[in-house]
């Protein structure tokens, strides 16, 4: 008996050891790095399980694990550590620097991850904290003045401004020039990057040639930007950011504030005039409204008002806060985030708001891993629109305002005593506050992206991946077109604007795109000193949009805008497009002892917008990578790392769908009651259209100098020559069309890219790191066809010749260039006058000079205190000159700087001659012009070139201080992480003497045709903001 219990309590008291070994408890310490400092973020996990978490900002971390467990620490550009719980509820780990790790994060096309060092290509990336300093609502401003060879321009201001990206210039004269957006793998459209929400980033690297994308097929022809998503790490956890801004108009025209009102035809003084033709102000009280018969009158001091447009805009805002809730793993990891942004802008009753949503998660079951990310964007807009009785934008009517009309009383226009549409001074356009009540746009953009991929391993060496994705995007704009309308007349009117009805239009655009890829993947070691890569896929893309417009004229409803009540025929059309496209793809990389690469990669498409003839096209690329420092390791000392590189490609860019076929549309005027018609397209298409074929050239150097590569930089040549450019020309009407769209001429780029990064100064408590970049671009129109030795780019008008001032590429110059009407000059380019002393017009066009910049430089400054951060991001841009349409307008008021230089009398015009009479010419000092006044200026403003000005622009872009709380204070108040912060954004922009008017970066559109401001635009502004970021 007593042998049977001994046995029973030993066996209890093993069960009861054996389940205290295996009792879990809370393992802590810190992790430090090779130098003994303190490793933040560093992921731990218990090996086998789900349980993982992170080291704090001062590296420490806790975790609950069994004795017996594996902890796993892993860091990027750090060596993996495992670690076994025994008895000690402390484990402290020193990491190691793992210079291979390092260079895996690298994404290239397709996503593959590449080391730098294996590249015969240029790679930048920007991460998350470069987008998300200043808060940016629109990802793609934030990237302007970081990265050599790109060019951001921002096309308009106001909520939602429209931008443009373009990676070594412009390879096609008419067709896309725009870089291909990639988000995690999938090709989305070229406005994909401003709905995407910055704080979902991971990275963003730039391909930034078509050696480095040629993979993505065609439609990377102009360069990708790939963006990675942020996946879960770690434990989980919560992030909130809350955002508030403020907007203020950073400068408005300088206007001259001497002349006002009228001076048709004789200069005297008309109260009731919108043009500064008059006579001087002289303080005297005027007639600023229509007369009752009773005899009251609006009379105001005839002297300017300060701040007078101005005052007329009001303090823009933005509202923005952000949720994201994740963690992982190794083995799987979860991500959901939720941004919403609400914005007012400085224009009053402009708004904007916007919602972003991602889900994104992986699961690793072993050789197979699988993940998905769908995305979610919504955006409403309702800005005021062009309108009024001459369908004119806003800023016409703002500043066809009189400078002594106090604005801000004129904003009662239905029922005030004075300023009431029948009453007000506003005799030839309508008041702005009515346009603004009036003239609406709203708009709604809906978007989707959904991504899946499943990538299996069948090997150490072989695996193969699926990607498919699909987005769906509609754009529903709704235009409302108030009417004029007056309730009583007066018994005398200077003059009135015709009533007219209100009206409204419908916009519809759906679109969607799917894309899949099949990718088989090898990575095999041959030996131990040679290694190949490749990968063999299979690409499918599908595009497809529709259109349908229709407006409404005559509304019976007063303030009901819709097309039922219209009266009369509704104008509509409806349009729809298919796009399909077919691709295989390879990629091989052979290595030679880690130090020496060799590249080669093609791909063969198959293009619907072709005919079957041309349909499939080839393109092939290749490249070497040779790294001097790992090949003879007596090089390494002060020089730590040093790679030269050269490649080689030819990418093809097919044009739009239809590009080969004729087509037909509606005319104007029809359907004309029941009889309908369909007109065919003046431009005929050459039924053997071809891609446009562009070959680059790419040679480079990247290096590291000093322990932990403190100066880093890389040197980049490039040459990209596109043939096959696909352009209309003029043909013979008795074809049947006047343009035919053909295969000619070629364009080439040359460019030197220069990116520098370095550590100035770092001790334990401060560093300040300083980088820069710089950007040398050179474009050249090599050739056309017989007898055409120019072609026609755009301009904002249906007739830009014949108003004087056009975008064009003209054979042997740079592209692109603009043309206008200008004077007759000598050979010294001084203006020729005639007899009375006025400038002689040419009776040509004239080149003024390129629009696009010869260099960039960019710079970008980290100060590190302590927990403070300073950042800030500034570029210059010069070498090129914009057409400024703003001034042009502002020359029709009177209100130009230079019309009152000569206090509105005769004038010796600035740097003219005039003839001798025998073929010379004599410097021009004593001719006046023939006046100074509104007939002479009238004269001055149909020559164009007047107007355009150097484009030279210093922005500071971005300025940001931050501080990041201890971690011990943040989590006192049950915070892991806390910093706050606050930024501004386009604090300061130096601009040449001679253009006070407006950014050279406005366009009229996001085409081709750059450097031609419009009055399209709202005023530049500055915005400071305030941030904070809580971790939990």
């Amino acid at each position: 008996m007593r042998t049977k219990n001994y046995w029973m309590v030993l066996a209890l008291f093993l069960f009861v050891f054996e389940t205290a070994l295996a009792q879990e408890k809370n393992v802590s310490g810190t992790v430090t790095d090779q130098d003994g400092l303190p490793l933040p973020g560093v992921s731990i996990l218990v090996v086998g399980t789900s349980v993982g978490t992170q080291t704090d900002f001062d590296g420490n971390y806790s975790i609950m694990a069994s004795v017996g467990n594996t902890l796993r620490f892993s860091y990027i550009g750090q060596k993996t550590v495992e670690r076994k719980v025994g008895a000690s509820a402390v484990i402290n780990v020193s990491m190691e620097e793992d210079a291979q790790a390092l260079e895996e994060v690298v994404v290239t096309a397709l996503g593959i991850k590449r080391k730098p060092r294996e590249l015969s290509y240029s790679v930048a990336s920007v991460d998350n904290s470069a987008l998300t300093k200043t808060r940016a609502v629109n990802t793609v401003t934030a990237l302007a003045g970081k990265v050599s060879g790109m060019q951001i321009n921002t096309i308009s201001n106001g909520v939602n401004p429209s931008t443009r990206i373009v990676l070594r210039g412009n390879r096609s004269l008419l067709g896309n020039n725009q870089a291909l957006i990639v988000i995690d793998g999938f090709p989305a459209d070229r406005n994909a990057l401003d709905r995407l929400n910055s704080d979902d980033i991971k990275e963003i690297s730039i391909l930034k040639g078509g050696n480095a994308s040629a993979l993505y097929g065609s439609d990377a022809a102009n360069g990708v930007v790939i963006i990675t998503t942020k996946s879960g790490t770690g434990k989980a956890s919560i992030t909130f950011t809350s955002t508030a801004q403020l907007d203020n108009i950073s400068f408005l025209p300088e206007l001259q504030d001497e002349f006002g009102v009228g001076g048709f035809p004789d200069g005297t003084i008309r109260p009731l005039e919108n043009v500064a033709w008059g006579p001087r102000y002289d303080g005297s009280l005027v007639d600023a409204s229509e007369q009752y018969e009773d005899g009251r009158v609006w009379k105001v001091p005839y002297s300017p008002i300060p701040g007078n447009h101005k005052s007329f805009f009001q303090t823009g805002s933005l509202i923005r806060n952000g949720f994201e809730f994740s963690g992982g793993n190794e083995k799987s990891n979860f991500l959901f985030s939720i941004d919403h942004s609400n914005i007012e802008g400085t224009v009053p009753q402009d708004k904007f708001n916007r919602t972003n949503a991602r889900a994104k998660g992986m699961y690793d079951f072993g050789n197979l891993q699988v993940s998905s990310n769908i995305s979610f964007y919504r955006s409403h807009s309702n800005t005021v629109g062009v309108g009024g009785h001459q369908a004119r934008p806003l800023y016409w009517y703002l500043l066809n305002t009189p400078l002594h009309i106090p604005i801000n009383q004129m904003k009662n226009w239905r029922t005030g005593e004075f300023t009431r549409n029948e009453v007000s001074y506003y005799a030839f356009y309508e008041n702005p506050w009515f346009i603004i009540d009036t003239q609406r746009n709203k708009y709604n953009n809906t978007e989707m992206i959904f991504i899946s991929d499943a990538n299996y391993k069948f090997t150490d060496w072989l695996s193969a991946l699926v990607r498919v994705g699909y987005t769906k995007y509609t754009y529903d704009l709704k235009e409302y077109h108030g009417g004029l309308s007056y309730s009583f007349e007066l018994p005398v009117t200077y003059s009135r604007i015709d009533e007219f009805s209100p009206s409204t239009r419908d916009y519809i655009y759906n679109s969607s795109r799917f894309n899949s890829d099949f990718i088989v993947t090898a990575n095999k070691d041959l030996s131990d000193l040679l290694n190949v890569k490749a990968n063999l896929g299979h690409n499918i893309r599908m595009t497809d949009y529709k259109v349908i417009d229709i407006t409404g004229n005559n509304l019976i409803i007063p303030g009901f805008y819709n097309v039922s009540t219209r009266t009369g025929e509704l104008q509509g059309s409806e349009t729809s497009q298919n796009y399909r496209k077919v691709g295989v793809y390879g990629d091989i990389t052979l290595s030679i002892g880690d130090f020496l690469f060799l590249n080669g990669q093609g791909r063969n498409d198959w293009s619907s917008s072709l005919s079957k003839e041309n349909r499939s096209f080839f393109y092939p690329g290749g490249g070497i990578s040779f790294v001097p420092t790992d090949a003879f390791k007596g090089l390494k000392g002060t020089l730590q790392y040093l790679k030269a590189s050269f490649s080689i490609s030819k990418t093809g860019n097919d044009p739009g769908p239809y590009s080969n076929s004729t087509t037909f549309s509606a005319p104007a005027g029809f359907p004309f009651g029941s009889t309908a018609g369909l007109t065919l397209s003046g431009t005929d298409r050459d039924p053997n259209l071809k891609p446009e074929f562009t070959k680059s050239m790419e040679a480079g150097i990247e290096f590291g100098i000093f322990k932990d590569d403190r100066l880093s930089g890389s040197f980049s040549v490039y040459q990209t020559n596109t043939t096959d450019q696909i352009v209309p020309i003029d043909v013979s009407t008795t074809s049947g069309a006047s343009r035919l769209y053909t295969n000619l001429g070629e364009l080439q780029n040359q460019g030197v890219e220069i990116d520098l990064k370095g550590t100035i100064l770092k001790s334990e408590d401060f560093s300040w790191n300083l980088g820069v970049n710089y950007s040398l671009m050179k474009s050249e129109v090599l050739s056309l066809t017989e007898g055409v030795d120019e072609v026609v780019v755009g301009g904002p008008y249906s007739d830009n010749i014949a108003y004087g001032a056009v975008i064009v590429a003209q054979k042997g110059q740079p592209y692109p260039l603009i043309k206008t009407t200008d004077y007759e000059r000598d050979d010294l380019g001084r203006v020729i006058v005639d007899e009375d002393g006025d400038p002689t017009p040419s009776s040509n066009l004239v080149v003024q000079g390129k629009t696009t910049p010869d260099y960039i430089v960019g710079l970008n400054n980290t100060i590190n205190y302590k927990g403070f951060t300073l950042y800030a991001v500034a570029d210059y841009r010069t070498g090129h000159v914009f057409y400024n349409n703003l001034v042009d307008a502002l020359e029709f008021t009177g209100l130009t700087k230079h019309s009152v230089t000569s206090g509105r009398q005769p004038f010796v015009f600035p740097n003219s001659v005039y003839s001798d009479g025998n073929d010379g010419y004599i410097e021009n000092t004593n001719r006046l012009t023939s006046g100074g006044g509104n007939a002479f200026w009238s004269t001055y403003n149909n020559i164009k070139s007047n107007y355009v000005t150097d484009a030279t622009v210093l922005k500071l872009r971005e300025v940001s201080l931050s501080y990041a709380f201890d971690n011990k204070l943040a989590n006192k108040l049950g915070i892991q992480d806390l910093n706050v912060g606050i930024y501004g954004r386009n604090l300061y922009m130096w601009r040449p003497a001679d253009n006070v008017y407006t950014d050279p970066e406005f366009n009229y559109n996001s085409g081709n045709a750059v450097g031609f401001g419009t009055q399209n635009q709202t005023a530049p502004v500055r915005q400071f903001g305030m941030t904070l970021t809580a971790k939990f």
